[in-house]
């Protein structure tokens, strides 16, 4: 039996939280060295470095969502140790900061996300 790639982390990920609720420490040491091999395996795929150009339309609306989406998972990737951006690394958030802020600013929706950010700090 072959599993693509996304049926194998899906399956790793299973079994991390399967095993997260067992008393067992040893599984879950087990679980956590797998996730960090598969993820590693993932990272240095040939290819993972090579940028890419993407050529998308998007609604204002749906960028400033996609905007809110990604800088949500940057925040909370520093918090889950089982997410591929925890592993990526500080460089790939970088990257991935940067290309926010270029789709906001090339929507015109910069000022406004700012503004949206610092209504839903209060």
């Amino acid at each position: 039996m072959t599993l693509s790639i996304f049926e194998w982390v899906k399956l790793v990920q299973t079994r991390f939280i399967c095993s997260r609720c067992s008393t067992k420490t040893r599984d879950v040491m087990e679980n956590k060295v797998e996730i960090n091999l598969l993820f590693e395996t993932l990272l240095s795929s040939p290819g993972m470095n090579e940028e890419i150009k993407l050529d998308m339309k998007l609604t204002r609306k749906a960028t400033l969502a996609l905007a809110a989406g990604l800088q949500a998972g940057l925040t909370g990737a520093k918090e889950a140790p089982s997410s591929l951006l925890f592993f990526a690394g500080e460089a790939v958030a970088t990257d991935l900061g940067e290309f926010i802020e270029k789709l906001l600013f090339k929507a015109g929706l910069t000022e406004v996300n700012q503004k949206l950010q610092q209504l839903s700090k209060t």
